[in-house]
């Protein structure tokens, strides 16, 4: 397939570029170089055998001269040069998306002027299929004896609290404005958590996540209904029902294994009181 036909199927841009191309022979190494951002990118030159010439590379946007034989003259650090054989390569490391336009190695001779024309294209890295989906938060509802824990998994959003989640941690007013962001309900209806005699809450946190937890003391039928934690736009729920047998049996076998633990503890203390006598 001729050169000509190949141009036809590339963007207007590259194509503007590889046209400034000026050579008796097309480029034999590739003229259009793809990288993802931060990294490196080679671009390729072969310089036609000859006893005596100079290499140049220089980006087209600016005219600026990268190198010149082995030296190079960009402030950047970035931009190096290195010869194998006949192969000039202008090297870029950790390229960027502002790097991306067009580059010419300028071979000057003492019978003619070459100059080969590369397109840099550097295309930011491809995100995950999970990137940009948030974390959904988790409500879990157990039987403790007769009490009901309601667990609430709150993951952090950066978006929301625009701060890292060290400062999260350090930072108890901050800690404490992102905890009362979160409301408790039951049926829809706010939970008085105020009422220490009927619920005990706390939070506990780490790194990008807060779980708030609920206990309702002495938990019946009347506490019945759907529950729901909320912060913003975000909510988790849990249907809690309360079956009075089932709870009453734990609740035996809960009385029953604290006393058998009081008695084995008292057994304990009496047969070491009895050994030091």
């Amino acid at each position: 397939m001729s050169r000509e036909l190949r141009m036809l199927s590339i963007a207007p841009e590259i194509l503007a570029c590889l046209k400034q191309e000026r050579a008796a022979s097309e480029n034999p190494t590739s003229n259009v170089v793809t990288v993802t951002s931060q990294q490196p990118a080679y671009l390729h030159c072969m310089v036609p055998q000859s006893t005596n010439h100079m290499v140049a590379w220089t980006r087209a946007s600016d005219q600026a001269i990268l190198t010149a034989g082995m030296q190079s003259f960009s402030a950047d650090p970035r931009w190096q040069v290195s010869k194998k054989g006949d192969d000039w390569i202008l090297i870029l490391r950790r390229a960027e998306v502002s790097d991306t336009g067009c580059y010419f190695c300028d071979i000057n001779t003492d019978t003619e002027n070459t100059l080969y024309a590369v397109y840099l294209q550097v295309q930011e890295p491809p995100t995950s299929p999970n990137h940009g989906q948030k974390k959904q938060p988790k409500l879990m509802a157990n039987m403790a004896g007769d009490e009901v824990l309601l667990n609430c998994t709150i993951y952090d959003d950066p978006e929301e609290i625009k701060i890292d989640d060290n400062s999260i941690e350090t930072n108890p007013r901050h800690r404490k404005k992102t905890d009362r962001e979160v409301i408790w309900t039951r049926d829809g209806q706010l939970i008085d958590l105020n009422n220490t005699a009927k619920y005990v809450w706390k939070v506990k946190r780490w790194t990008g996540v807060a779980e708030h937890i609920v206990r309702i003391r002495s938990a019946t039928m009347d506490d019945d209904g759907d529950y729901a934690c909320e912060r913003g736009h975000i909510r988790a729920s849990q249907i809690v029902h309360i079956n009075r047998s089932e709870a009453q049996k734990r609740n035996v076998a809960w009385n029953s294994a604290s006393k058998a633990y009081a008695m084995s503890t008292f057994l304990y203390i009496l047969l070491s009181f009895v050994s030091l006598r």
